[in-house]
């Protein structure tokens, strides 16, 4: 009983150090993507100017396309590790567009800064909600509506109000929020664990974990560079 509760244990933390491995990797692919992006003036102006013109196009395309290649990943992820690795890369691709405006708008230093703040917070949130013994799926409807709800008074603020401090309101909201989702991400691993500790494809399926985490991670840094970064 003991050597299949150590195995199982191994197994568990092998599959978590690969979806936090994916997790770090994925990070850093998707700010060198934005920043190589950002260096290509023309294409950053074009971008720019597309999104300015056509901001609820832009908009649907920002949420869209990479949910797109999530739903894709997913599917992809029981079948060939492969196609599930470059429609993962698709995925962060594509996400990158959004990073774009950090490289404009604020200075290397402060980037820097935010990504160190970013870390430790993630880091720690992520501890506290793989180790805690509280069940956290019961949080699940509460962090989708908050999420939705930030979403419809984003583009409100965006298409009506324009208002800088509803936009700052929002951003720290952002990051109370993606807190809780990283803790509920990360307990989520051991589910997906349990769920596909006998499959052949769980380095896919690590993959495709990764994602939500590399989300939140994303999520919580640009909200922290709007509200502390240094303007460029």
């Amino acid at each position: 009983m003991q050597s299949i509760d150590k195995v199982k244990a191994t197994g568990l933390a092998r599959f978590t150090s690969l979806v936090y491995l994916y997790t770090g990797l994925g990070i850093a692919f998707w700010m060198i993507c934005a920043q190589a992006i950002a260096k290509n003036t023309a294409l950053s102006m074009a971008l720019f100017q597309g999104m300015a013109n056509h901001r609820i196009i832009s908009l649907i395309l920002m949420i869209g396309v990479p949910m797109g290649f999530i739903s894709l990943c997913s599917r992809f992820a029981t079948r060939s590790y492969f196609l599930t690795f470059l429609t993962y890369l698709g995925f962060l691709f594509t996400l990158s567009f959004i990073g774009v405006p950090i490289f404009y708008m604020y200075s290397a230093k402060s980037i820097i800064q935010t990504l160190t703040v970013t870390s430790a917070i993630f880091v720690v949130s992520a501890f506290i909600g793989f180790v805690t013994k509280k069940d956290l799926t019961k949080w699940s409807r509460t962090l989708m509506i908050g999420l939705i709800s930030i979403i419809v008074v984003e583009a409100i603020n965006l298409f009506i109000f324009k208002s800088t401090a509803l936009m700052m309101l929002v951003s720290g909201i952002i990051i109370i929020l993606f807190l809780f989702y990283i803790a509920f991400d990360s307990q989520n691993i051991k589910r997906i664990y349990q769920n596909n500790a006998t499959s052949e494809s769980l380095g896919a399926i690590a993959l495709l974990a990764s994602v939500n985490l590399v989300l939140d991670f994303i999520n919580l840094f640009l909200s922290i560079i709007q509200i502390f970064g240094n303007n460029n």
